[in-house]
């Protein structure tokens, strides 16, 4: 499975430079936002990426904000909240608002290639249902 480009939406570039050196480990290609006015432009252009991960708070937004531009793309995305693991409240309310997962610095490279993984089957089974829903329908 091929991993297409990632969004790193974040307000703190010290665990962003982390994360952004894992992912080019990995192979994979990245590009950043630190506002939800350069997040939607990515989001919207070709090529865009589909699975992103997004600080808790950014410049002017929240996580909250990454799960509203994610779905007003025209492909199905998917929302990687990025915080502390001291957070309960807001981990619960990431998952629960429609975060596809939680992860936390330090990171590990293993733990951010099975996010990937997932995120990416994730993505590329709901985008077959919808070519069938779309063609079951024609």
């Amino acid at each position: 499975m091929s991993i297409k480009p990632v969004l790193l939406l974040y307000s703190d570039p010290k665990p962003v430079l982390m994360l952004e050196a894992l992912l080019e480990n990995l192979s994979v290609p990245t590009a950043r936002a630190n506002s939800c006015q350069q997040a939607r432009a990515l989001l919207a252009g070709p090529g865009a990426p589909r699975i992103v991960f997004a600080d808790a708070t950014f410049r002017d937004g929240t996580w909250r904000d990454a799960l509203r531009m994610a779905g007003e793309t025209s492909l199905s995305s998917a929302v990687i909240v990025v915080n502390r693991w001291d957070d309960i409240r807001l981990y619960l309310a990431a998952l629960e608002e429609g975060a596809f997962d939680f992860i936390a610095p330090p990171f590990l490279a293993s733990d951010v290639s099975w996010v990937l993984r997932s995120a990416q089957s994730h993505l590329d089974e709901r985008n077959k249902s919808r070519v069938k829903a779309v063609a079951t329908a024609a």
